[in-house]
């Protein structure tokens, strides 16, 4: 089981991030995340957020393990040639280690605010598909002319080529006619969010498309992620959502995974065994340092247990 990170990037310093970023290579985690908005999206939503591909860079810069990538960039905010450009050069400032993470955008706020076209949810689906299959084409190589709704381009080239022979692509989102038939299209990583039965059959559908467009389902990693406070003290656990809460401005705290390191990773095992392969887990400052350690030395060893013992149903 791939394990990752998010720490959020709103509310919080460079300093901060920096030091639980070398924490996370430190620890060994497989991927550490940011996400990619102008305004916080939790809580009060008009405070700081650190832009996310500006941090992508610098975490690249200064691990040494650890996978890059940003869950995910909305193809609203930047021409997918330019973000394709962005993920190539980032590819070779980790030494190999970026993934591009791209979904169609949800935030209104911001593209109001920025005077950013998000359109309905049909006309982002559809730009979105345009985006990710000229994403796709230019960092795979390609010179690419198109003709589409939203995008034309004329032989258009990424001419900095990544390290990774295949740089993988993570697609965010889980609507079952357009995201997830794109992600059968173009990903390596498919990324969602639900209970294990939601997310089964989320995998399912998925499976589906994959069929339909000639792709073989295996060929995508479905992830997915929750909160996770490793306490065994239900009230030390809700001392540390508390900080969180008011350092946010959060009306209520967010809903994460309580326990010990056993409860943990039988919870997390339960994705497993429905067909997930990566799990991310977030953090928001203050960081919960106690729980980013104790998920790296006593919830992944007892978690690779649980997956030997009971293997997933779903191959891939």
């Amino acid at each position: 089981m791939h394990l990752g990170i998010n720490l959020w990037p709103q509310n919080t310093t460079w300093q901060e991030l920096r030091e639980h970023a070398l924490l996370a290579d430190k620890l060994g985690f497989d991927s550490l995340w940011v996400w990619d908005h102008f305004y916080s999206i939790n809580g009060d939503l008009h405070r700081p957020n650190l832009e996310g591909w500006q941090i992508q860079a610098a975490y690249a810069a200064i691990t040494q393990r650890v996978r890059i990538g940003c869950l995910v960039s909305g193809v609203t905010h930047r021409h997918p040639a330019v973000l394709a450009n962005m993920a190539t050069t980032l590819d070779n400032i980790s030494g190999g280690r970026a993934v591009l993470g791209i979904g169609a955008a949800w935030n209104a706020l911001e593209h109001n605010s920025y005077g950013l076209d998000l359109g309905t949810p049909g006309e982002r689906s559809t730009r979105f598909a345009e985006a990710a299959k000229i994403i796709r084409q230019l960092v795979d190589g390609r010179r690419v002319t198109f003709s589409g709704k939203y995008y034309d381009l004329v032989n258009a080239e990424v001419l900095v080529r990544p390290i990774q022979p295949r740089l993988p692509i993570l697609i965010g989102g889980g609507g079952e006619q357009r995201t997830l038939r794109t992600a059968a299209r173009y990903a390596d990583i498919w990324h969602g969010f639900g209970t294990p039965e939601q997310i089964a059959h989320k995998i399912e559908v998925l499976r589906k498309h994959c069929g339909e467009v000639g792709r073989d389902p295996n060929e995508i990693l479905p992830f997915c992620g929750k909160w996770v406070v490793v306490r065994e003290n239900a009230a030390d656990a809700k001392k540390v959502l508390g900080r969180i809460a008011e350092r946010h401005g959060m009306t209520s705290p967010p809903e994460p995974f309580v326990g010990g390191p056993d409860e943990i990773a039988e919870r997390i095992a339960a994705y497993w065994r429905v067909g997930i392969r990566g799990f991310i887990v977030a953090f928001a400052d203050p960081f919960d340092t106690e729980s980013i350690e104790r998920l790296a030395t006593e919830v992944r060893p007892r978690l690779l247990e649980l997956i030997a013992e009971t293997p997933a149903t779903v191959s891939g």
